[in-house]
């Protein structure tokens, strides 16, 4: 898979080629396997309840991607940390208003919709009773997780409306809340 060509007459509609996102559709729908993404990463304690993560052989379509970066994580001081940086609850659900924001775009961008403005706002509830080993404690996963999607564009209410229906559908990050994706654990101690 390409990267985005530089195209002569390309159409942009909301900062994406529309003529790359037809190329990849016909690759696509020649070759499914295209459309695979596999993500990794590799986390390393820093101290204290601290955290940096690297991007590492990512891939879409087989193809590696090269992406140098860093992301940095801490608890508040009320759980244990240092208070550094966004905590792993806060980039969780910042992953999903970040998918869905990418998503609304380019699907927007797709239907010739013109967005002004796309914000959207997440919540989330977790208990933390785990963490100081209460008997009472229960589940560590989130309770309930709310997003509102914020849009203005060139379109209508119930043309946005349809995006934003579509957009849940295929959000990979939401979709994991949704569809109870199984995750591996495995401990693996060095001597």
């Amino acid at each position: 898979m390409e990267n985005a060509p530089n195209l002569p007459d390309e159409e942009v509609v909301n900062g994406i080629c529309l003529q790359f996102v037809q190329m990849l559709k016909e690759e696509i729908h020649q070759q499914p396997e295209l459309a695979v993404g596999r993500w990794r990463i590799e986390s390393e304690w820093t101290g204290q309840t601290g955290s940096v993560s690297r991007i590492k052989k990512s891939q879409i379509g087989g193809d590696d991607l090269v992406r140098n970066f860093e992301v940095r994580m801490d608890q508040p001081h009320e759980l244990c940390g240092g208070n550094a940086y966004a905590s792993p609850q806060e980039h969780l659900i910042a992953a999903i208003a970040g998918c869905l924001i990418a998503n609304f775009s380019a699907v927007s961008a797709q239907r010739h919709i013109e967005l002004y403005t796309l914000k959207v706002n997440v919540s989330g509830t977790t208990d933390m009773s785990g963490l100081y080993d209460i008997s009472s404690f229960k589940s560590a996963g989130f309770k309930d997780i709310k997003f509102e999607l914020e849009v203005t564009g060139n379109a209508s209410d119930e043309d946005l409306t349809d995006v934003f229906d579509y957009v849940k559908t295929i959000s990979p990050n939401l979709s994991c809340f949704g569809n109870a994706t199984p995750c591996e654990t495995k401990l693996l101690i060095s001597s």
